[in-house]
């Protein structure tokens, strides 16, 4: 039996290729935006800590900076992989939905075909 629905075919690879790119720029994504938090925040600690001397000439070198970098990376970045991670797989599925339902049709057309010539 030939293959039906070259198009079907081609949209569902599509769509499992495209939830594949997702779910890998999502993981790329989410660390990045964790890393750059880190480094964003011990910069505005030093920054914080360099405006405090200068003004009041007492050094205040505390580790909030860095932590709340942590922090605020980490919990962006626990999003960042939820949302994105859904919609791959979202986008994932999307494709193999519709592989199923091409293939519901071809056991459909087969089981039809054979017992065509069985009562045949």
């Amino acid at each position: 039996m030939g293959k039906k629905f070259k198009a079907l075919r081609f949209v569902g690879t599509l769509y499992k290729i495209f939830g594949i790119i997702t779910g890998v720029l999502t993981a790329i994504g989410a660390i990045g935006f964790c890393v750059m938090s880190i480094l964003g925040g011990s910069l505005m600690g030093a920054a914080i800590n360099s405006i405090s001397n200068s003004v009041n000439g007492i050094s205040s070198s505390g580790p909030t900076g860095i932590f709340s970098g942590i922090f605020a990376g980490v919990i962006a970045g626990g999003f960042i992989l939820i949302s994105g991670g859904i919609t791959a797989i979202t986008l994932y599925a999307a494709g193999e939905g519709i592989y199923l339902a091409i293939d519901l049709e071809e056991n459909t057309r087969t089981t039809a075909f054979l017992l065509q010539q069985r009562n045949s």
